[in-house]
């Protein structure tokens, strides 16, 4: 595998890694990943700062 490759497969998985963390945590929001020339670009998060359940 090219540096390039593996460089984007670790992303990858701090990505899948950052996003079960979330899950346990019961993240309520949404992720945008945006890709560049095949590979992870930027993430961002956006949280609720007032969840449904707490109005």
């Amino acid at each position: 595998m090219g540096k390039k490759k593996d460089k984007h497969h670790k992303k990858l998985e701090k990505l899948k890694e950052v996003m079960q963390n979330m899950v346990d945590g019961e993240f309520t929001g949404h992720v945008k990943v945006n890709f560049s020339q095949g590979g992870i670009g930027r993430i961002e998060k956006f949280e609720e700062i007032l969840k449904e359940d707490e109005r």
